[in-house]
């Protein structure tokens, strides 16, 4: 979102002049209004996560800036017959480029200090993307990757509406020459006449932008989001306001609070009924949209800017005035203090709202307000002209002024953070500390016959790392965590998603070994694999993958996570396929697992005990068919799912602050799945892997000083070796 004067000075006498009043011939207070409830609105949802439609700020802002923007541009035709392209983009440069700029490079600096050197460096990246104001690609591309599906959220990520708004205005202004100039060609037009005509073409383009937009959310929600052109039909009302301003100036004077009030209900409304499982942008934009296009064209034209007050009053216009740097600034900091403080601490809400509203004034103050104002890319002509009216010293100081602020900005975050970060972080004595190990029991064994055993040994870490005070150094390190982090069988050779083109090369071990054993199931599968070859390989057995992204072991339907995800429609047509392999294949051994969370996306719609129900009859069904296929079936539980190390993990947390808990959901559908099984009988094998990873329901998020999880959910490589000698130890514990 970007940020246009709501004080525009008066048109002189044109071609225009018959065609009406001019969209923003007087101060729009009712404007800036809307403005700050687009802000305080998305910081909320940023902040506290709600109200759940809060992210429908982003679409208030768009309509304000098709407006806003089209105006001028519209005005500017009117008073000069043409439309510098080049007046316009220095525009556009002077009042977007410092303080983006300015916030981009303290959040990309910041991150460093603070976030792990993965995580700081995808930010840098993200800084790149948003400076070049392509980011809604970079993030939309994101979105739809799996492995990135649950990282941490970029600080720089509300960059992709300043993208989209960027794109739109580098294409906007030169269908608008076009169309005057194809409108002009008629002989005789009036000036009425001409803006009817560039009005009904605007509201063509925007009705050919609102229907991709319903298709591409149909057809691609995650991308749709931040598509240029499924968000344009928003920018495109407000261009239609502008043009139609001539028509809206002579509604009633009674008519425009009735429209305002309904306007403004329309946006509370939305705040409401939208959530994130609303299909967005389309058709659910319409009610946020619909809302600000009212409170908009009521205001067109009318000299009294008091219709709604709770937008008119002097604190909601002065948010309004500072919403672009609040809303360049708001993010970072949400994000950014997270990794020093807890967010549920006491002190990290108010410390947020405090430090983005500092950040914002000092930053309107000091560096987008004076450089707006001043003569930075104003051509020569316009210099020597602003010089005889403006006196050197003002222009001079204001210049200093904003290079001031900058350095009022940037040093004090800098250098507090910078102090927080240092007394934060380990001393060489704690790093040289004895590390939490296996073999931190609280009673050494005192004969053989007290030999602890795998699991014992297994849960004396645990309980260690259960009660660490202070974070240990790890292998791999925490700030190394990343998507590269995971089973390299996933990562590096791409065997998540087997089919018959790829499953060649997804064969592990001595393909001549006397024994085959074959994987089934999705991303939870492959991160055990690590773990399946620590344990198989030295018992004499090849390993095949046949696992599939997103779709479970077992021969159940799935419906898709999103409307990106594609793999749901190619699940069952990969489980019969899986099951020929299998046939085929006759191993010695199939190894089972899904993710626990696929219950709640069966594309049965069933839910609570009917779910679990369809899952259990599923678990037993697809066992039972394998029988004459293999000589046994494990079905390894999954995990339970985590807190991202991102999220929990900060300059000031304890390793206490990261543990976690198995949900209620997950122990049910554990004991589904045992059910299943069991009912079997010895031809299949329950691994249940809690305590593995927990004890008395508690479980660490680092285990023999090696993080469990890269992403909450999928074990770190080295952490999926460490289950080998266990796994083998369940599977076969006659040979163990």
């Amino acid at each position: 979102m970007s940020v246009q004067s709501t004080r525009e000075p008066r048109a002189p006498a044109s071609r225009y002049a018959t065609g009406g009043t001019s969209a923003t011939r007087t101060f729009r207070g009712d404007i800036e209004g809307l403005r700050a409830l687009a802000v305080i609105v998305v910081i909320f949802d940023h902040l506290l996560g709600w109200p759940s439609g809060g992210f429908i700020g982003v679409d208030i802002f768009f309509v304000i800036s098709g407006f806003l923007i089209t105006s001028l541009l519209l005005k500017e035709h009117a008073r000069t017959g043409r439309i510098s392209l080049v007046d316009f983009y220095r525009r556009r440069i002077r009042r977007i480029l410092p303080v983006s700029l300015l916030v981009l490079v303290v959040t990309v600096v910041v991150g460093f200090l603070l976030l792990p050197a993965n995580r700081a460096m995808n930010t840098l990246w993200d800084g790149i993307y948003s400076a070049l104001f392509v980011a809604n690609w970079r993030f939309a591309f994101v979105g739809t990757d799996y492995l990135q599906a649950t990282n941490a959220v970029s600080p720089l990520q509300h960059y992709w509406s300043l993208a989209v708004e960027e794109q739109f205005y580098f294409v906007w202004p030169f269908l608008l020459i076009i169309i005057f100039a194809l409108a002009g060609r008629r002989v005789n037009i009036s000036a009425r006449a001409l803006i009817a005509t560039v009005a009904v073409t605007t509201g063509v383009i925007t009705v050919a932008f609102l229907a991709w937009s319903f298709v591409e959310t149909s057809t691609s929600s995650a991308i749709a989001y931040f598509s240029t052109g499924a968000r344009a039909w928003e920018l495109g009302i407000g261009a239609l306001l502008a043009a139609a301003a001539p028509g809206i100036a002579r509604l009633p004077a009674r008519v425009r609070p009735v429209l305002a009030w309904l306007g403004l209900g329309l946006i509370v409304a939305s705040l409401v009924l939208i959530s994130r499982d609303s299909p967005f942008p389309a058709p659910w934009a319409l009610l946020p949209v619909a809302g600000s296009a009212l409170v908009i064209a009521a205001g067109i034209g009318s000299p009294e800017q008091r219709l709604v007050f709770p937008l008119t009053n002097p604190v909601s216009r002065y948010l309004g005035k500072i919403s672009y740097s609040l809303y360049l600034w708001h993010f970072p900091v949400v994000i950014l203090l997270a990794v020093i403080f807890a967010t549920d601490s006491p002190i990290y809400l108010p410390l947020a709202l405090v430090l983005m509203l500092a950040l914002s004034v000092f930053s309107f103050h000091f560096v987008e307000d004076p450089i707006r104002h001043s003569l930075w890319l104003e051509t020569s002509h316009t210099r020597q002209r602003e010089r005889m009216r403006r006196p050197v010293r003002t222009r001079d100081s204001r210049n200093a002024v904003a290079w001031v602020g900058a350095l009022v900005v940037i040093t004090p975050v800098l250098v507090s953070v910078s102090f927080v970060a240092t007394k934060s972080r380990p001393t060489s004595d704690a790093a040289g500390a004895a590390p939490i190990g296996a073999g931190a029991t609280d009673t050494p064994p005192t004969s053989p016959a007290e030999a602890p055993t795998l699991l014992s040994t297994r849960q004396s870490a645990i309980t260690a790392a259960l009660r660490a005070a202070a974070w240990p150094e790890t292998t791999p390190a925490f700030d190394a965590l990343g998507d590269n982090s995971g089973a390299p069988e996933w990562v590096d050779d791409n065997c998540l998603s087997v089919s018959e083109k790829n499953a060649a090369g997804c064969i592990y071990g001595d393909p001549a070994a006397p024994k085959t054993a074959v994987l089934l199931g999705d991303s939870m599968a492959i991160s055990y694999m690590p773990a399946i070859r620590a344990a198989l390989e030295p018992l004499g057995f090849n390993v095949r993958s046949l696992t599939m992204f997103s779709c479970p072991a077992i021969n159940i339907s799935v419906a898709a996570k999103s409307a990106s995800d594609a793999s749901a429609a190619k699940c069952d047509d990969h489980h019969a396929w899986v099951y020929d392999e299998v046939a085929t294949i006759s191993p010695d051994l199939v190894i089972m697992s899904s993710l626990a969370g696929s219950i709640v996306r069966l594309a049965s719609g069933n839910e609570g005990a009917a779910a679990l129900a369809e899952w259990q009859t599923a678990t037993n069904t697809t066992i039972t068919a394998l029988q004459g296929m293999t000589d046994q079936v494990a079905v390894l539980a999954p995990p339970p799912a985590s807190t991202s190390f991102a999220e929990c993990k900060t300059l000031t947390s304890s390793p206490a602050d990261c543990s976690y808990s198995p949900s209620s959901l997950y122990q049910k559908v554990i004991a589904a799945e045992q059910t299943a099984v069991t009912a079997v009988g010895e031809f299949a094998r329950y691994v249940n892997v809690v305590p593995w990873l927990c004890v008395d329901g508690a479980c660490p998020a680092f285990i023999d000083n090696t993080p469990v999880f890269f992403d909450g959910q999928h074990f770190v490589r080295e952490a999926s070796s460490q289950l080998g000698p266990l796994l083998a130890e369940a599977l076969f514990p006659a040979a163990s």
